[in-house]
């Protein structure tokens, strides 16, 4: 789930924009879970303490998404920037600019982690366009996206064959 903006800021206050306050308070808390710490709303401001982040300690039995919190949050966002960099999400989201959601999906497709990604714009009219004219551009220079199709329907595309009626 892309979302893609001129800069990391501005992609991280349009998220701002669709995350209501009650979710924001419980992956305030969350994220306080994962980090062994108990954060208040005085703190989404303010940088996540770098004392803090020093004291996690990775397990087999952490929470799978601890490494990309303290990754995110050693660069310095604030604890609502971290938040809104969708680090807890379920679904992880590249959040910036066109090239950051390329560099994003490009790591996950090299390290095996998927063989392909569905792709779900917050605001159709604005992201899958920006995501066609932006991104698919790099991938493909890439290498990690076709630049044309085999044939000319989707059974040619994936290769399967023409079939009449039922097999029997």
């Amino acid at each position: 789930m892309p979302l893609i903006a001129d800069s990391k800021q501005e992609a991280l206050d349009r998220h701002a924009f669709f995350m209501d306050e009650q979710t924001l308070y419980q992956r305030v808390r969350h994220i306080g879970a994962v980090l062994g710490t108990v954060f208040d709303l005085d703190d989404l401001d303010k940088p996540i303490d770098p004392a803090i982040l020093d004291k996690v300690q990775i397990t087999p039995y952490s929470d799978p998404r601890t490494e990309i919190v303290l990754k995110v949050a050693r660069e310095g966002w604030t604890l609502k920037e971290v938040i809104h960099h969708s680090v807890i999400d379920y679904h992880p989201a590249s959040v910036g600019t066109a090239e950051d959601t390329a560099d994003f999906m490009t790591e996950w497709f090299n390290e095996g982690a998927c063989d392909g990604f569905w792709v779900l714009p917050d605001v159709y009219e604005v992201d899958l366009k920006r995501f066609v004219d932006e991104v698919v551009p790099i991938l493909q220079e890439r290498g990690v996206f076709h630049q044309d199709y085999e044939g000319d329907t989707l059974r040619e595309h994936l290769g399967v064959p023409y079939q009449y009626g039922l097999r029997k």
